[in-house]
C-alpha cells in the first residue's frame, strides 16, 4: 500500500469522508476537518507511518503534498524509531503563521 493510500485510508476511516472526495489533488483544508481534527490527525499521522513531525507546525496542501511530506519524513527519519532530535533539513510544504513565542 502506497503513503498516498495509506493516508486517504486515515482520513476516510477517521474522519468518516466519502473515499470519492479524498483525491490526490483535494486540498486537505477543504475536506471539512476542523482544528482539533487536524491535530489529531497528526498524531495518526505519526503513528501510522512512525516518523516525528516537527513541533513548529505546519499546514498540508493537497492530500498529494502531504504524502510526498510524509514520504520525505520517513526518508530522513528511522520509520519506527523516534528520532534524537527532528529534522532539521526537511521544509514543510507550507510554513504555518509564525509563532511569536519562540
Amino acid at each position: 500500500m502506497t503513503t498516498l493510500e495509506r493516508l486517504s485510508r486515515i482520513l476516510v476511516q477517521h474522519y468518516k469522508l466519502d473515499p470519492a472526495r479524498v483525491t490526490p489533488d483535494q486540498p486537505i483544508g477543504s475536506l471539512g476537518i476542523d482544528s482539533l481534527g487536524m491535530v489529531e490527525m497528526l498524531f495518526f499521522i505519526e503513528e501510522e507511518f512512525g516518523v516525528q513531525l516537527p513541533s513548529e507546525g505546519f499546514a498540508f496542501g493537497t492530500v498529494a503534498e502531504a504524502a510526498k511530506y510524509i514520504e520525505e519524513l520517513m526518508s530522513t527519519q528511522q520509520v519506527g524509531q523516534q528520532p534524537a532530535h527532528e529534522p532539521s533539513t526537511l521544509q514543510p510544504p507550507r510554513p504555518a503563521a509564525t509563532d511569536s513565542r519562540a
